[in-house]
């Protein structure tokens, strides 16, 4: 057998996958890179966004009021050491903005979520601080989904241009 085909379904067979696949429109499954990049596996949707002005508007239609500062925060100066309190205390901001909190661990419409925004894209992970993909993950997928109608043309698939997400551009036979 195929070592990649191995991994992907090492986790979850083919026919689980299929069954999310089949249940889920905008959340893809992420197969872990693996390894020493220490990453888990997810479920992910990203939302595009090309200003400052539309990163505020889909945060908010997400229900997230984002903290925006007045001015820069104080931010860890590289080559310090901090210990781990301190460090945690500087806020992560989104690049390229004037100066938006990063929403890291929230909620939306009452599920946790991991949202991380860069690079023009606002990426959501429906199974927060896991490194597993369990079937409670993908039922809160599916409740988040009712609620992305208004942001369908916002939406990137796959998330990432990788064949480590299970969708129709790299995964056909699962979509069929």
């Amino acid at each position: 057998m195929d070592r990649w085909i191995q991994y992907l379904y090492e986790q979850h067979s083919e026919k689980e996958l299929k069954e999310w696949a089949s249940r889920l429109k905008f959340f893809r499954y992420f197969r872990a890179y693996g390894g020493h990049a220490n990453d888990g596996d997810s479920l992910d949707i990203a939302l595009k966004y090309e200003s400052t002005d539309r990163l505020i508007d889909i945060l908010k239609s997400l229900g997230i009021d984002p903290m925006i500062y007045s001015k820069k925060p104080d931010q860890p100066i590289p080559g310090t050491r901090y210990n781990h309190e301190e460090y945690t205390s500087f806020p992560s901001l989104i690049p390229n903005t004037e100066w938006i909190k990063q929403p890291s661990h929230c909620e939306i419409f009452g599920i946790k979520v991991h949202i991380w925004c860069e690079n023009g894209l606002i990426n959501i992970s429906a199974n927060p601080g896991s490194y597993t993909v369990t079937v409670e993950h993908v039922e809160s997928a599916e409740k988040l989904e009712s609620k992305f109608g208004n942001l369908k043309q916002f939406i990137l698939d796959p998330p990432k241009d990788t064949k480590h997400y299970v969708c129709p551009k790299y995964h056909p036979s699962i979509f069929s």
